[in-house]
């Protein structure tokens, strides 16, 4: 299997260094999955897509790579790489994303890591756990090595369908949890960037020189993500919460390194709705009626989504520039997603973006604003 995802980016607010419109291969990632002994399943997922490369520590050529054993529904073993379980939007497939381009509580939870974990369904179904130890990521990152200090990340979740199996049935696909992670961190810092991929925040990241001052990770990081989705009939509805608190350390040289433990927090509420009557839901959609001139038009969705991601006050001045990073950014967006059918589909979202904090003059003055299209096939 696998799936493939053209994109083409616009910016109506205007074109610089930092804002070119253009395609894309956004993603392109052949999949090799199956089972063995009834039991074993497996996957390893590629990706070819623009910008993927070879770092140290960071293949990110090779998304997933992982066996699960599934010895019991309430108690299954995977280990390898694959995503922590903590975001409610990340562990979505980039197949399935109501918009184009994931949303900020992503961008404070971990993605990919190599890992053990332990997890399982309980409850007919109705309660689902997962609970492991990884190697630890930075903020938004994926890593498939450890290439900086020793310790570990401890990472769970927790969801439930409380009304799966009742006659309540416009409760019945309520879904609620709560996830998070602990442990140490240390080394490079990430940045936060917008729905068009153009940073608005970064940690210093000078050479730890005199004059020049580097801020990295250097201590306890935790995370905590309340996450929750709603589906009835055509309607869906889903949101999360997301805070991420990491103790961190300005070094330059001939100076005592400065500490601060700044916490960052984010959100997002999304919803759409069918306008052709489909059942909605958290997977693949799958039109009643796919596209084929005369007999059918595939399924149409309206979608919208707001969002923020806060940082910290207190890491500046001394920890980023408020000259090149802001101190939150708002984004809000509405689209419309074309479903020919269940393995092809059509984006057209445009998100708006502002910016409080910065004296950058984007980042001050215009915002971003955002026309992006997608067309993906999926098998």
């Amino acid at each position: 299997g696998g799936y493939l995802q053209v994109d083409g980016r616009f910016y109506p607010s205007g074109h610089d260094a930092l804002h070119n419109d253009t395609f894309l291969l956004r993603r392109v990632r052949p999949t090799f999955s199956g089972t063995v002994f009834n039991q074993y399943d497996y996957k390893v997922m590629l990706d070819f897509g623009s910008g993927k490369s070879l770092l140290p520590g960071e293949n990110s050529l090779v998304q997933d790579a992982y066996l699960n054993a599934r010895f019991l529904p309430e108690l299954q073993l995977q280990f390898g790489k694959f995503k922590e379980p903590v975001s409610l939007e990340r562990l979505q497939s980039g197949a399935n994303l109501l918009f184009a381009e994931r949303s900020y509580p992503t961008q404070l939870a971990p993605n990919r890591d190599v890992g053990v974990q332990l997890q399982g369904d309980l409850f007919h179904q109705t309660t689902s756990y997962a609970v492991g130890v990884f190697n630890g990521v930075r903020d938004g990152g994926s890593a498939d090595q450890e290439v900086v200090d020793d310790e570990k990340d401890v990472a769970a979740r927790l969801f439930v369908h409380p009304f799966r199996h009742t006659s309540l049935t416009p409760l019945q696909q309520l879904g609620l949890g709560i996830a998070g992670t602990y442990g140490q961190q240390e080394g490079a810092l990430g940045s936060f960037v917008t729905s068009g991929q153009q940073v608005w925040y970064r940690y210093l990241t000078g050479t730890g020189a005199a004059n020049s001052p580097l801020v990295v990770a250097d201590g306890v990081h935790w995370r905590v993500v309340p996450q929750g989705y709603y589906y009835w009939g055509p309607f869906g509805l889903y949101g999360e919460y997301a805070v991420s608190s990491l103790e961190v350390s300005r070094r330059e040289n001939g100076l005592a390194p400065a500490t601060l433990t700044p916490t960052h927090a984010a959100w997002t509420v999304g919803a759409s709705v069918l306008l052709t009557g489909e059942k909605n839901s958290f997977n693949r959609i799958t039109p009643s009626r796919p596209f084929d001139p005369g007999v059918g038009w595939g399924a149409w969705e309206l979608k919208g989504r707001i969002g923020q991601l806060d940082v910290d006050d207190d890491v500046f001045p001394r920890f980023a520039n408020p000259s090149v990073s802001a101190t939150a950014a708002l984004t809000w967006g509405v689209g419309l997603t074309w479903h020919l059918n269940r393995n092809l589909k059509m984006y057209l979202d445009y998100e708006n973006t502002t910016f409080d904090g910065g004296s950058g003059d984007r980042l001050a003055e215009d915002g971003e604003q955002l026309i992006l299209g997608r067309i993906q096939i999926c098998f």
